[in-house]
């Protein structure tokens, strides 16, 4: 009598539970790499956006600088601005006339110092930057009619340093960063001033000032 060959298959062993187990947790190690690569991907990418707006505007500063020659911000600010030094960082809020004589979307501000109507910052309706309107109150231009306000992507305004004292360099804001790899760097110590006359930046996303994840127009990180 002849017999019939064990089959391979009923022959083959199953997995075992600590053989699952392993496969099981390799794939979720795969998985949550994926996972925070792609959050890594969108922060940068989110970051990025801010980045070209830090680069637009202060491409448009300079501009508006050479055509007027001055800057483009409420006078009385200027005036109280201490002599011999630059004035502190300006917010493209409502009050600070930037946003407006950039766009001409409005091109006046607050004559501030107790005085009466406004002042016109861009008599020659120049418009050196184009900016979008805000979405649920980020990323764009803020208010329903002027004086608008600039916000990024978290919904905080932009901060910007000029150098109004002439000496072509404004302060450093890196020195009091929270992050010892910014403010105490060993390697590469970041400098008292900056060799600018325009240097901007948005708090990024944690919404606080002079923290890592703070997106600067004077280095690419």
């Amino acid at each position: 009598m002849k017999l019939k060959p064990r089959s391979n298959f009923s022959t083959r062993p199953g997995f075992t539970l600590i053989e699952l187990l392993v496969v099981i947790t390799i794939i979720a190690v795969l998985a949550g790499l994926v996972i925070s690569q792609a959050n890594k991907l969108m922060e940068d990418g989110r970051k990025l956006q801010v980045q070209v707006v830090l680069k637009d505007m202060r491409s448009a500063i300079t501009s508006y600088q050479v055509d007027y020659n001055r800057w483009p911000v409420n006078p009385s600010l200027l005036s109280a601005a201490s002599s011999g030094q630059d004035i502190q960082a300006l917010m493209t809020d409502e009050n600070s006339g930037i946003v407006g004589a950039l766009t001409t979307l409005t091109s006046s501000a607050p004559a501030g110092g107790g005085g009466s109507g406004a002042v016109n910052l861009n008599p020659k309706g120049i418009k050196f930057i184009d900016l979008p309107i805000a979405r649920n109150g980020k990323f764009g231009l803020v208010n329903a009619q002027p004086p608008y306000k600039l916000v990024d992507l978290w919904g905080t305004v932009y901060y910007v340093l000029l150098d109004t004292n002439g000496d072509l360099q404004v302060a450093n804001p890196d020195l009091t960063n929270s992050d010892p790899k910014i403010s105490a760097n060993a390697i590469s110590p970041p400098p008292k001033m900056l060799p600018l006359e325009v240097a901007i930046y948005s708090w990024g996303q944690d919404l606080k000032a002079q923290t890592p994840d703070d997106v600067v127009s004077w280095r690419s990180k």
